[in-house]
């Protein structure tokens, strides 16, 4: 069985990750913060569909932490590395002190590196893996308020294809993925007002499912996507077209 670490799993698009590639038969370990029963509920969905998941308290901005965790998996053949994690600390730049700064840049772009780094070497040791990041549209396209957010989602970007030229003669593919709009807690809690604005500029005329962006992850893990690395893939219904 092949294992597979995913950061942010606990809710939302991390959640679908967990939950679908663990019904396509990885044992997936997915990391959150905080949130103890929402990582309890993802453990009790993935039991019931006869997966196998483990849940792992981890803050990714915390070296110790993310250190402790990889010393809990280092027996296992790491296959592939999800990066999701991520938080939003929105603000007007010169409003925004270097807490919310550090907090955005730490979880996103460092966190996403000291994953990388630890998962990397058991990859390299079987000549055979995957990463995919998960960006944003504010990470290609900039968002006023979103300085950090869309800094630390650039970044990790352009990490993507850096890293995809350095590790593919080992066998190890990275790549991203870009929702769009997606029906998650965010979307749903925003203004009425806002989900129309935010839907008018929809191609296709409707919000992703959370499960949309999985089935892409999925996809980059899979033998069909064994020649992609160091793309970009926007799952956001036409946005960007």
């Amino acid at each position: 069985m092949l294992t597979v670490v995913v950061s942010g799993g606990s809710r939302g698009i991390g959640r679908a990750i967990v939950e679908l590639l663990a019904e396509q038969g990885y044992s997936v370990h997915f990391l959150y913060r905080s949130r103890d029963d929402a990582a309890l509920e993802v453990i009790e969905s993935v039991t019931r569909q006869g997966g196998v998941a483990v849940a792992h308290r981890c803050d990714v901005t915390d070296p110790q932490a993310v250190d402790a965790f990889l010393d809990k998996v280092s027996g296992d053949e790491i296959y592939a590395l999800v990066n999701n994690a991520a938080t939003l600390r929105d603000g007007h730049f010169l409003l925004m002190d270097q807490e919310r700064w550090d907090i955005v840049l730490g979880t996103v772009l460092t966190g996403a590196y000291r994953l990388a780094r630890g998962c990397l070497r058991p990859m390299l040791q079987v000549g055979n893996g995957r990463i995919v990041n998960i960006g944003s549209l504010s990470g290609l396209l900039g968002q006023a308020g979103q300085a950090n957010y869309a800094a630390a989602k650039g970044g990790l970007h352009a990490f993507t294809k850096a890293l995809a030229r350095e590790v593919g003669r080992y066998g190890i593919t990275v790549n991203a993925i870009v929702p769009g709009w997606i029906q998650t807690d965010l979307v749903v809690q925003l203004p009425e007002s806002r989900r129309i604005q935010a839907l008018s500029g929809v191609p296709l005329g409707r919000f992703g499912e959370a499960c949309e962006v999985a089935r892409v992850v999925a996809f980059l893990l899979s033998d069909a996507a064994s020649y992609l690395t160091g793309v970009t893939l926007r799952v956001d219904g036409g946005v960007g077209a």
